[in-house]
């Protein structure tokens, strides 16, 4: 996707009705796949700190061993990373800000390392950080969530502008 950035004017409104629909089938699947794995996290931890820090074992109880959080937590942070990666080219590619982008890259890959260290620092570590890692939760999915409807909105829903005139061209000599 970053190759449209290369062309001045590039607007999604004005991408071709094939790449519209490809972008808007990936974000629904992805919303679909977000909504999904917050279901599975609050019917795992209830979406609140004690449910968080009870899942994870916190203090010594039951819980994930360091095998399974190391076989949940490599995957995790390979596909999110990877997830992160292609919504915000697609996110860049909108007429949101600079500033906004760059801030909201750097507020979703952190949460996405928070996302990965939480349950190894609640289940070892320090039961206390169940809260931050339920509250992280729901940021990613904020950031993701932004990533996905700011396009489709800007596929849909904003009139293209009209393309920008080509630059004039300086003599070759």
């Amino acid at each position: 996707m970053s190759q449209f950035l290369a062309y001045p004017g590039f607007s999604l409104a004005r991408a071709a009705r094939s790449t519209k629909v490809l972008l808007t089938a990936f974000n629904l699947v992805v919303a679909v796949a977000i909504a999904v794995g917050i279901a599975m996290y609050q019917v795992r931890t209830r979406l609140t700190p004690s449910g968080t820090a009870e899942y994870y074992g916190a203090a010594g109880g039951e819980g994930p061993s360091a095998l399974e959080l190391l076989d949940a937590t490599h995957p995790h942070l390979f596909s999110s990373a990877f997830l992160l990666f292609v919504l915000g080219h697609l996110f860049a590619l909108t007429q949101v800000s600079a500033p906004v982008k760059t801030w909201l890259a750097v507020l979703g890959f952190t949460a996405v390392v928070v996302d990965a260290a939480g349950p190894w620092i609640v289940r070892f570590l320090w039961p206390g950080f169940a809260t931050v890692h339920a509250l992280n939760v729901l940021l990613l999915a904020g950031v993701v969530i932004v990533y996905v409807a700011v396009p489709l909105r800007e596929l849909w829903f904003v009139k293209p502008a009209p393309p920008a005139p080509p630059a004039p061209r300086s003599p070759p000599f």
